[in-house]
């Protein structure tokens, strides 16, 4: 194990990480998201939360700083007026590893599921609840 790393940080996610370039997508989905909808390589976190996967990929991956919304997120319960408390829990955690706010876009299901397919990693945590995906775009080192 590497010292501060989180142990969520597998070496094939690290990996997968270390391989993306700026601009690249990584999907990070629950076990409610359709597989059928995943096309990029799957890496799965088993029974963890979103919220910590997203902490642990955010606290090594950095957010684009160009794009002026660098995740966008689709609530699979179908709500679209109000923002899910796991989509506010990953937008506090990227805004503090990021050190600035950051923006999220939140959209329908085909547009996501478009956005989703572009995607370089997609990470499957077990949790069911509650039903977020999220696509971060990475940035610069």
């Amino acid at each position: 194990m590497l010292k501060n790393l989180s142990p969520l940080l597998s070496g094939a996610l690290l990996s997968a990480l270390d391989s993306m370039n700026e601009g690249d997508l990584l999907t990070l989905v629950g076990s409610g998201y359709p597989e059928e909808e995943i096309v990029s390589p799957t890496i799965h976190l088993g029974e963890v939360t979103t919220e910590a996967a997203a902490d642990a990929i955010l606290s090594v991956m950095p957010l684009n700083e160009n794009d002026p919304s660098p995740i966008a997120f689709f609530d699979c319960s179908g709500a679209f007026d109000d923002l899910p408390d796991v989509a506010f829990a990953v937008n506090g955690i990227a805004s503090d590893a990021e050190l600035r706010r950051v923006s999220m876009t939140q959209l329908d299901r085909e547009p996501f599921i478009a956005l989703a397919r572009q995607s370089v990693v997609t990470v499957r945590v077990g949790s069911d609840a509650p039903p977020c995906a999220f696509v971060l775009r990475k940035g610069a080192c």
